[in-house]
């Protein structure tokens, strides 16, 4: 008897759209080390040329995250969902994405998962969410006015409600 040969298709490479790869790379930003760390990715640097050696970094562990969603057929919300801490999904979205951070793992995936799709999807400027950090407002804080002058928050209404008091 002859024996057949396996006809099975060669296992096709996952191809991610253009805002999930961006939305990747966004991601992995600032989160080398965990998400190494959670892939098993070796991301030792050499401290010749930190440039390349970041993009080649991330370049990795995109790939890693991407090998990882073709074995278990994933889509990236649910690698999201699965795979990620809530705390990084909610810092993720609130810094990078400008969105709500509430939620548990499965919502916070689906909120960064829509704005993934897409096409023209950009995060947030890592220079903006350093200087969010710094530099917050706080309630009950000053700000300025559009006039220009400091107040307290919430002075106007104070303001408004004593002299509507007084009218009466």
């Amino acid at each position: 008897m002859s024996r057949r040969t396996s006809r099975r298709a060669p296992k096709k490479a996952l191809s991610l759209a253009p805002g999930v790869s961006t939305g990747l790379i966004s991601l992995i930003e600032n989160n080398e080390s965990t998400i190494a760390s959670m892939l098993s990715v070796d991301v030792s640097k050499d401290s010749s040329n930190s440039k390349n050696d970041d993009d080649d970094t991330k370049e990795k562990i995109k790939e890693a995250l991407k090998d990882c969603m073709s074995v278990n057929n994933l889509s990236a919300e649910t690698l999201l969902a699965r795979f990620f801490d809530v705390s990084v999904l909610r810092a993720y979205s609130e810094t990078r994405l400008g969105k709500s951070g509430k939620g548990n793992e499965a919502t916070l995936a689906a909120r960064i998962a829509k704005a993934w799709s897409d096409p023209k999807f950009e995060p947030l400027p890592l220079a903006a969410v350093e200087d969010s950090k710094e530099g917050g407002e706080k309630k009950g804080g000053k700000r300025k006015s559009p006039k220009g002058e400091e107040e307290e928050a919430g002075c106007k209404k104070k303001k408004a409600e004593g002299e509507s008091h007084e009218a009466e």
